[in-house]
């Protein structure tokens, strides 16, 4: 297992932040055990790990976890004594061999070079880290401004620092921002109120946040549970198409009931309630009309992930979602539906993070239910050269050999 080993103070400073989900463990090597702390502020949802070496005979003999945990965004960790602290996404398997490699040859990696510092420098104060942290959630407040003055009729001044502001409008928020947007600028808002009395906010912002939060107050739990699993992930998967292999869509197969809030359809949008489909095979199944080719199609690409997310949508449609759901630990769906695992069709945070269908668990009824969407409409199995080699396009007897637990390939 590759991974990316952080000595400098450049790096350990960056981390994990800005990025959506992480390419490679990131491996934090430090000179001497210590305490330090973390923080997951810009970071995407993570498992930390922590190891330290376990002295025997006034020597370290080997490594012991002392820190696991998984650690959602936007906040402080303390973390225990260590000499390597490992972050991963969650649900990945952990580096643990890399890791062994680097404790025993730790005097060949530099790992004696540049400060003790945890996820920043140590001579950059928290105070600088917090202002950073403001700068963000005064800028988004500032979003929520500009956003309403495009809509403003009055005269009004365009600076922040005014002492006029505009009332903020919930039908401009729905207006001009997708849900998980409004996620984070409510997020944003609720950093904002429990600092206020702390430092000195801009009272223009101020004031802003605590309209936010009263405006989005009956949507406030599914807006944040959007602004940790509704983000956008189209670009970021495979565009083949399920059927021929060519460039398609993916294209949902169940649609929001009608009566749905706008800050609970999201999840309609959701990998998971989606397939890959070319327009061309969407004309031949019938797609747009035939709801069963549609449910076959994204049951058997999905597994136990789609029939967790079928139950939530029937609990909706019947009325009968638990009432002690928890959205901020469990944004997909409660933790009644599906597994303990992403490939079993977890809801948690943990699993929250969109990802390709690679590894997800499928039974036999999966499988058949595949089978029963290629296998609908014509279909003409053709070469296509990719990179100087003949290739054949997956047909449908290809997903009669498709393994019950495995995906299919890209």
């Amino acid at each position: 297992m590759s991974i990316r080993l952080l000595t400098s103070s450049w790096g350990r400073s960056i981390g994990a932040m800005f990025q959506r989900r992480l390419s490679e463990p990131l491996v934090f090597g430090y000179p001497f055990a210590a305490s330090r702390l973390f923080h997951t502020f810009f970071c995407p949802p993570l498992r930390i790990v922590a190891y330290d070496g376990c002295q025997e005979r006034n020597h370290f003999d080997h490594l012991e976890k002392v820190f696991d945990r998984l650690v959602p965004p936007w906040r402080f960790v303390r973390i225990p004594k260590a000499l390597f602290i490992v972050e991963v996404n969650p649900g990945d398997n952990l580096p643990e061999e890399a890791v062994k490699v680097l404790f025993e040859n730790r005097a060949k990696h530099s790992l004696s070079q540049g400060p003790d510092a945890g996820a920043w420098e140590a001579s950059v104060s928290l105070n600088h880290l917090l202002f950073a942290l403001f700068a963000h959630s005064v800028a988004d407040m500032r979003r929520v401004y500009e956003a309403h003055q495009k809509v403003v009729t009055t005269n009004v001044s365009t600076a922040l620092n005014t002492s006029v502001s505009p009332v903020v409008d919930l039908q401009v928020l729905k207006g001009r921002f997708p849900v998980w947007q409004r996620g984070r600028i409510a997020d944003s808002a609720g950093f904002l109120m429990d600092f206020a009395g702390v430092y000195d906010i801009p009272r223009p912002a101020f004031s802003l946040a605590r309209q936010v939060l009263q405006a989005e107050t009956p949507f406030l739990d599914e807006i944040l549970a959007a602004g940790i699993a509704g983000v956008p992930w189209q670009k970021d998967f495979a565009n083949e198409c399920l059927r021929c292999g060519r460039p398609a869509s993916w294209r949902p197969a169940l649609s929001a009931p009608s009566g749905m809030p706008l800050e609970a359809a999201w999840r309609y949008l959701r990998p998971e309630n989606a397939v890959p489909i070319c327009h061309k095979c969407a004309t031949r199944l019938d797609w747009n009309h035939s709801e069963s080719v549609r449910l076959d199609a994204v049951w058997g690409l999905w597994g136990m992930r789609f029939e967790a997310f079928l139950q939530w949508h029937r609990a909706w449609q019947d009325n009968k979602l638990p009432l002690l759901w928890d959205r901020c630990e469990y944004p997909l769906w409660p933790k009644e539906f599906g597994g303990d695992a992403w490939a079993d069709g977890s809801g948690a945070m943990k699993d929250a993070d969109p990802r390709p269908p690679r590894g997800v668990r499928r039974l036999k009824r999966h499988k058949d239910a595949l089978v029963r969407a290629l296998n609908t409409g014509t279909l003409k199995t053709y070469p296509q050269r990719i990179c100087g080699k003949l290739t054949t396009f997956m047909d449908a007897k290809n997903a009669t050999t498709l393994p019950l637990t495995s995906s299919l390939e890209q």
